[in-house]
């Protein structure tokens, strides 16, 4: 996941970078809420640990700032420096998701974090589900997706942007964000390979006005999948993350 730290302890900042990354995800740390809300106004975030931030609110209030801000429902996991119940309490109603207390254990954070996903992450999907997009069908046990009832041809990283792609609909996901999640790396990457992806996947899933879908290039920023009201019907669930049913035959 990509991770934004707000902590303006420069040490706790450190160790909570380094613990993150070494389960795996990308982490970002910011001494000040402004400066993060700058940085998430260009990039996309999975999860935001808030402890201690400079010029900023503090307690609870520093959870309803950000939930004030974000205006979505991005994960967010408190850290208390006591662990007292009213402070839990108020950082829970205030809208943190999971709180932990001062001192920090690693494999505790890491498992918070790993649970967070689990329940959050639209992509965190069991290996032996399939599931339906209008006319596509993912086989996510086979590494498959067909289009009409036909397998297309897919390399392995145009498949996994596809599935990223189809299960992030409707969210704005920059360059930076798709080469991470995608292909391991970020900002040093170059973002002709993922434009060279996009243009393939746009044509071989048929990703048009015309089937009910808009891929679309956001200038200077990255790329959202929607799709559009010309072929949304009462039973089509499966718009914006839901996964609910099962790709049929």
């Amino acid at each position: 996941m990509r991770i934004a730290v707000l902590e303006s302890d420069t040490h706790d900042a450190q160790v909570l970078e380094d613990w993150l990354r070494s389960a795996g995800n990308t982490a970002s740390r910011f001494a000040t809420e402004s400066g993060f809300m700058r940085e998430f106004k260009r990039e996309k975030f999975d999860l935001v640990i808030a402890g201690s931030v400079a010029h900023g609110a503090g307690g609870a209030e520093i959870i309803l700032s950000l939930r004030a801000q974000l205006k979505l429902a991005v994960p967010i996991i408190r850290i208390l420096k006591k662990n007292i119940e009213n402070d839990i309490v108020a950082a829970l109603k205030a809208g943190a998701d999971d709180c932990v207390v001062k001192p920090l254990r690693q494999l505790e954070l890491l498992a918070r974090v790993a649970a967070l996903a689990r329940r959050t992450q639209p992509g965190a999907l069991p290996l032996e589900e399939q599931i339906e997009f209008s006319a596509l069908c993912v086989d996510l046990r086979n590494r498959v997706i067909s289009r009409n009832g036909k397998r297309l041809t897919l390399t392995p990283k145009t498949y996994d942007l596809a599935v990223f792609l189809l299960t992030h609909t409707g969210q704005l996901l920059s360059r930076t964000y798709l080469m991470e999640q995608v292909w391991g790396c970020g900002r040093s990457a170059l973002t002709r390979t993922l434009d060279t992806h996009i243009s393939r996947l746009r044509s071989v899933l048929g990703l048009t006005p015309d089937n009910g879908w808009k891929l679309q290039s956001v200038y200077q920023h990255g790329y959202r999948l929607d799709r559009t009201e010309a072929v949304l019907s009462v039973g089509d669930s499966l718009i914006a993350g839901r996964h609910e049913q099962s790709c049929k035959g």
